[in-house]
């Protein structure tokens, strides 16, 4: 696994923060990246101890033109997504505009350009939080 240190310096590049993202998920332990049926799409799920996958706690992607990281945290009912937004939003200090269905059926996403983010420890608690909570 790269150190954290390389993660980091790899971050620095706006052509490699996809790739620090998805190296720094990756080396998470119980993880199974997949590609998904969109086209630049990278899914990440967990191996529960039966051996199953639980559902997304992330995705590495383009939206609108850009690079994104789409974290998946708790339940659409819950909301959580859009309260965590808000923060993401506040230490990036620009606000994510979502489109109307990302507003009433992705409410448990929260979505990151990754071209306001400077470094990988500003949405490093993010990442951790999705994968932590998804069971």
């Amino acid at each position: 696994m790269p150190s954290s240190k390389n993660i980091d310096k790899a971050f620095e590049k706006m052509e490699f923060k996809g790739l620090a993202i998805d190296t720094y998920i990756s080396s998470k332990e119980y993880v199974k990246r997949f590609i998904a049926e969109k086209e630049f799409t990278y899914g990440y799920k967990k191996v529960k101890d039966d051996g199953t996958l639980t559902k997304k706690f992330a995705t590495l992607m383009m939206l609108r033109g850009v690079p994104a990281l789409v974290l998946h945290i708790g339940e659409r009912a819950d909301k959580e997504g859009l309260r965590i937004q808000k923060e993401v939003d506040r230490i990036l200090g620009k606000m994510y505009e979502r489109i109307p269905n990302q507003i009433d059926e992705k409410t448990h996403e929260v979505f990151i350009r990754l071209d306001w983010v400077s470094g990988l420890e500003e949405i490093k608690q993010f990442i951790d939080k999705a994968y932590d909570e998804r069971k």
